[in-house]
């Protein structure tokens, strides 16, 4: 840094230790958030311009070195000070380097406190959007394996027991309408952050009339805070992303233990693919979904990031504190895991397979048709639900013991348990007949799962 340079820190930094420089220091943390304070600064000379306490042409010079510090970051030549402490006064650094004594006029009407506030909203916003496409790719992948295994039959579990059979594309819709809503979220979250705070400066609001629709309108926010004090230390924005990417990372989190269950040799519903599994280092006859077992440690640690948050920013009394300078590492640590999550969760179901075959067996092995046999007696003998229950219970120990599934049954072997079963029974057994029974809009019927195909078919606007 030259001797000129040195004037912007004079002040901030005098006398400190070079201990407490590092300590001090957020440059190594929200140095990511260089491109966002650009434009932040960008936006406020215009202000100034308008104000016309920075000149037309002393703007134009000012614009041009903020456009070579951009090139020059994208170029990776900047060199980060940790005595210039932030990405503020490095960026001012910086530009005083270039354009010598009118960088001085850039922080005129505006404090770091509601710099880095605009900052970090810029950055969540875009953060979000960005996770938000790659949900829809996650989406895109999962509607992929619904539109092939629509006929595929796998079972439905409660308590990890076989409970129902259902298609194997109902399944992952589920998965769909989760990551929808998880989609909803970060809508919300987006929404809650478009305030601008720019002209609360350091809490009270700034001395000079900023036009704030001029500062919104080249920022792309559509508002402005309604308190200053509020502006400077509102960081509830950061706690809805937080939040939103919790959820994501619960749902992500779900997928992952499912699909790890699914693979083992005891089920194997699911065929995870070489590229995303490894070996044993001593049983050559493994391969280990470390991919999804990842995923599930690193979304639970993406769910902490919320707890770990709030604990920093509660108890704080108004406004500004430098304990908000920590705020920046989490909300980066949670983009930067789920984001990888998301990408490796949509490859792994791009490149792996469902076994289309395994499913029945599973459900004939584990009378999963039982409840249809119960509703048979309901249905066309008019017994009650419960006694029904009762015989159809009794019929599965029944075959348990005897180590035969319902089809294998005889019709006289049924009627020692009730004299009016009749053949109409083997219907109530049969897999797929069971879900072409379901009657419900949102059940696993084949004509309802194909109706949810074609409505997220054109929600993520696949041709």
């Amino acid at each position: 840094m030259n001797k000129k340079s040195k004037i912007l820190s004079t002040t901030i930094n005098k006398n400190t230790s070079t201990l407490m420089d590092d300590f001090n220091s957020s440059i190594d943390i929200d140095k990511r958030l260089i491109e966002e304070d650009i434009a932040v600064t960008s936006a406020h000379v215009k202000a100034l311009t308008k104000l016309k306490i920075i000149s037309k042409k002393e703007a134009l010079t000012i614009q041009k070195g903020l456009i070579s510090i951009l090139n020059d970051h994208k170029k990776g030549k900047l060199k980060f000070s940790k005595k210039n402490e932030d990405i503020h006064m490095n960026v001012e650094s910086f530009l005083y380097e270039k354009i010598g004594e009118v960088a001085n006029k850039i922080h005129t009407g505006r404090s770091r406190n509601d710099q880095v506030a605009t900052d970090t909203r810029l950055w969540t916003i875009k953060a979000s959007k960005n996770l938000k496409n790659e949900i829809k790719k996650l989406m895109r992948s999962i509607l992929d394996q619904a539109q092939t295994n629509e006929k595929t039959i796998i079972p439905g579990f409660t308590h990890l027991q076989v409970a129902q059979p259902i298609s194997l594309a109902h399944h992952l819709i589920a998965y769909l309408e989760m990551f929808k809503r998880d989609l909803d979220y970060f809508d919300f979250c987006k929404e809650k952050t478009d305030e601008n705070v720019l002209g609360s400066a350091a809490l009270a609001g700034s001395n000079y009339n900023l036009d704030l629709n001029l500062l919104n309108k080249n920022l792309n926010f559509t508002k402005s805070k309604n308190n200053s004090m509020d502006g400077v230390s509102d960081r509830d924005f950061c706690m809805y992303f937080l939040h939103a990417s919790s959820l994501t990372a619960t749902h992500l989190s779900k997928l992952s233990s499912e699909l790890v269950i699914w693979s083992s040799n005891f089920m194997k519903l699911f065929n995870i693919s070489n590229q995303y599994s490894t070996g044993s280092s001593i049983m050559p006859q493994k391969r280990n979904p470390d991919s999804l077992e990842l995923i599930r440690a690193k979304t639970n640690t993406i769910r902490i990031k919320s707890l770990e948050f709030s604990n920093i920013i509660s108890n704080l009394p108004l406004t500004y504190f430098k304990d908000f300078q920590e705020d920046k590492r989490i909300i980066f640590d949670c983009y930067d895991e789920l984001l990888s999550c998301l990408k490796v969760m949509q490859d792994v179901i791009k490149k792996s397979n469902f076994e289309q075959s395994v499913g029945r067996d599973i459900n004939n092995n584990y009378y999963a048709t039982a409840t249809d046999l119960a509703d048979y007696l309901v249905i066309e003998k008019k017994i009650t639900f419960r006694d029904s229950y009762k015989i159809i219970a009794d019929i599965v120990s029944y075959a348990q013991q005897h180590n035969k599934n319902l089809s294998e049954i005889k019709i006289d072997e049924y009627q020692k348990f009730q004299k009016v079963i009749d053949k109409n029974i083997y219907k109530y057994v049969d897999v797929d007949k069971s879900l072409s029974r379901k009657k419900t809009s949102m059940s696993t019927n084949p004509k309802e799962v194909s109706r949810m195909i074609k409505k997220y078919l054109k929600f993520l606007n696949v041709k």
